[in-house]
């Protein structure tokens, strides 16, 4: 059986047809996530960016016969949107920091005890982390280092670096602490 072409895929999604979408996804997931893998080494991550650009492609469906090439319009898709994503990390990192190391004086009472639980909060979740992941944190938020300097200054790769602040900022999230700096 003949395998039908990218355009003549990509001609039946604009038309809204659910099967042709499914066939380009199921043969280019393959390919995508391993490149995404290997700027991210996040599982989570990847598979997020991944459903992302195809759901992008889904609800923009009615211009997808206007993609000349497949492969490299989902790999630039996918590639901004990590790239988008970094740029969401490096902006909660300047919350953070903003926030939890610069000592602001809320105005009101509701906001200053929003504040001090926070804190409260932020430093009980830098106390749960490894001392080098809080180590990492603190460098890249106190002190705004880029990984590289980060990555010199605790004699660790570059990618282990970004691993750990990933991490560490992800439990951050998890005790919920971006909440209270937005």
């Amino acid at each position: 059986m003949k395998e039908t072409s990218d355009n003549d895929l990509l001609m039946r999604i604009s038309e809204g047809d659910r099967h042709a979408f499914r066939e380009l996804y199921q043969r280019y997931t393959p390919v995508l996530y391993p490149f995404i893998k290997s700027v991210c080494n996040n599982d989570a991550l990847c598979e997020d960016i991944v459903q992302e650009v195809f759901i992008k492609l889904w609800d923009n469906r009615s211009n997808a016969s206007n993609i000349k090439q497949v492969k490299p319009y989902l790999f630039k898709a996918a590639k901004n949107r990590f790239l988008n994503e970094l740029r969401k990390q490096k902006n909660e990192r300047t919350v953070i920091n903003n926030r939890l190391y610069n000592e602001i004086d809320p105005e009101t009472p509701e906001q200053q005890l929003t504040f001090k639980e926070g804190m409260r909060l932020g430093n009980e979740a830098l106390s749960r982390l490894s001392p080098k992941r809080r180590l990492i944190v603190e460098m890249s938020t106190r002190e705004e280092l880029s990984l590289d300097e980060i990555s010199s200054r605790v004699g660790s790769s570059k990618n282990v670096v970004k691993k750990l602040l990933y991490q560490g900022l992800a439990m951050m999230k998890k005790y919920e602490i971006i909440k209270y700096f937005k």
